[in-house]
């Protein structure tokens, strides 16, 4: 018999963020599927990681560079890595694996030590240039990247990014969109979530609810969210228009400052933010329309689980994922930051009824059958087996 292959698996982190669900979600279908041994390694702790440590044996790992504040920035620089390599290596106590996953980019200290102790590296990317080049530096990536024996690209966007703006192999490059297991809501139960959700909220059962979905800031764009909300406040006054933001953490950073813009808009009662949760499907199915403001979003999950609960999708052109998703027919596409052209889709889609329900059933019907866990998962394992063979 073939001894049981052993992989690592990298997590960036354990909170409720989309890339760390995706990786779940697979751990989960993999143990179910295979008889690899397999590990977790997550960067933190959060509220995923007795879920992580359900689905197999999970360390929560905190860098030891904060034992470094006290020194100057250029000693902190110099000994960060050689703490990190050092502590590493106590950790694992010398144990080796047929591979590594690293998932996501922001993996990156661990993947430089663990390629080491690997006779294959599989990173799973997630981001676009901009969270790349902020995550890791230009300079990181290079020297980094050839680590790696194969690459998994969630969307057409980020495949192209590798290849042509970092150089890698397109031949070392497998596409593998991502996923979500399909949620199984009856209509009655939709119906009733969206009525809580409204009378929790104060809003009028007859309000047309453009939802959004993820972390708060630049990156997501939740402050051209805003402007898209005055923007339709002061052509729509007659129209009971609401504007629902789910995410970020309640006294956060982010959250202080996008309810700043929420005051200083005069949107009070018109747009509210709720944070992170796991019933966030409650909060879909309050939604018309789902709006995605990112500035660069590869293949967000919000998008998917917006999709699957039948809401049509906009976004902006140039943003990443979202316009391969949406095509000519799961949504509407406005031009790069055009927050005039945005709003006239979402007033667009509030007057006509069958252009909204035609698009959200479309969107429903791509998710089921191109973008579900049991559609994609087998394409990761897929990639496993590749790198596998090679090392």
């Amino acid at each position: 018999m073939k001894p049981t292959k052993r992989i690592l698996f990298l997590s960036h982190s354990a909170s409720r963020n989309g890339a760390t669900i995706l990786l779940l979600h697979f751990l989960r279908w993999l143990r179910d599927k295979t008889d690899y041994r397999i590990e977790v390694l997550v960067n933190g702790s959060g509220e995923l990681l007795d879920e992580f440590r359900a689905v197999a044996p999970t360390t929560a790992w905190r860098s030891p560079t904060f034992l470094l504040e006290a020194f100057p920035r250029r000693w902190r620089a110099a000994w960060r890595p050689r703490l990190e390599a050092q502590c590493l290596k106590a950790f694992l106590a010398g144990r080796r694996y047929d591979l590594v996953y690293a998932n996501t980019a922001a993996t990156w200290r661990q993947v430089a030590f663990l390629a080491r102790r690997t006779r294959g590296l599989l990173w799973h990317i997630h981001e676009l240039g901009y969270a790349l080049r902020l995550t890791m530096g230009e300079e990181r990536i290079r020297q980094l990247f050839p680590l790696a024996a194969r690459f998994i690209a969630v969307s057409n966007p980020v495949w192209y990014a590798l290849v042509k703006e970092f150089g890698v192999s397109e031949q070392k490059v497998d596409l593998v969109h991502e996923f979500i297991p399909i949620p199984s809501l009856s209509s009655e139960s939709r119906a009733l979530r969206r009525q809580l959700i409204r009378q929790r909220l104060g809003w009028p059962e007859t309000s047309f609810v453009v939802g959004g979905c993820g972390s708060l800031g630049w990156r997501k764009g939740t402050d051209v969210f805003l402007q898209i909300a005055r923007k339709m406040q002061m052509e729509t006054r007659d129209k009971p228009i609401r504007f629902l933001w789910v995410g970020g953490a309640a006294e956060d950073k982010e959250t202080l400052e996008y309810n700043h813009d929420v005051r200083a808009l005069g949107l009070q009662g018109h747009c509210c933010c709720v944070p992170s949760t796991a019933d966030v499907l409650d909060y879909y199915s309050a939604m018309d329309v789902f709006a995605l403001p990112s500035r660069e979003d590869p293949f967000p999950l919000v998008m998917l689980e917006a999709g699957a609960q039948g809401l049509p999708v906009v976004c902006f052109a140039g943003s990443g994922g979202a316009v391969e998703f949406i095509g000519q027919d799961a949504g509407l596409v406005a031009p790069y930051l055009d927050v005039q052209a945005f709003a006239a889709h979402l007033v667009r889609l509030h007057d006509d009824p069958h252009l909204r329900g035609g698009l959200g059933a479309q969107a429903a019907r791509k998710v089921r059958t191109l973008y579900s866990l049991e559609v994609q998962a087998p394409k990761l394992l897929q990639s496993i087996e590749r790198c596998l063979a090679s090392a």
